[in-house]
């Protein structure tokens, strides 16, 4: 959703949970690719020629951040938002990573301003164009092995438990 009202011209999505492509397609993505079937690299190096400008990572796994760094042209940037276990080292070919440029950058809560980006997605969402409310899913506490399950099975992007009050 974000790449699309940013303006961008291609999108590509990666997962292996068939849900979770046909969500992003509707939300945006230009292209999907079932990393289960078909090798992500070469798929991505087909549909862009050189590369991705920019890649995000929200797995966390040290193997996709590496393939998603992989994947970015010289000079473009790849996003890390997936939280890894404490004490996972992230190794990287160190001329993959400095001879050609590439940023490798950890996003913590989208490192904005919340006073600012909190309005600018309402204003968003208000128009259409940015329905987060399509990603998330409220489940009360007794229900937490649902949320993992149906967050597992991609019934869910988002599972949020609510407390007993």
């Amino acid at each position: 959703m974000a790449a699309k009202v940013a303006g961008a011209a291609v999108i590509i999505a990666v997962d292996i949970v068939q849900a979770r492509l046909q969500t992003a397609m509707e939300l945006g993505a230009t292209h999907v690719i079932d990393a289960s079937a078909d090798e992500p690299y070469t798929t991505i190096m087909s549909i862009t020629g050189a590369g991705t400008h920019y890649a995000l990572d929200t797995t966390g796994r040290v193997d996709i951040i590496r393939n998603a760094l992989g994947v970015v042209r010289a000079g473009g940037a790849c996003g890390v938002l997936g939280a890894a276990p404490p004490g996972k080292e992230l190794s990287i070919d160190y001329n993959l990573f400095m001879g050609t440029s590439k940023v490798l950058r950890g996003i913590v809560e989208g490192d904005s301003v919340p006073d600012i980006f909190i309005p600018q997605l309402i204003s968003l969402y208000l128009q259409g164009r940015f329905p987060f409310d399509r990603l998330v899913k409220f489940y009360p506490l007794e229900q937490i092995n649902a949320a993992l399950e149906d967050s597992a099975a991609g019934r869910t992007i988002k599972p949020i438990l609510r407390m007993p009050a």
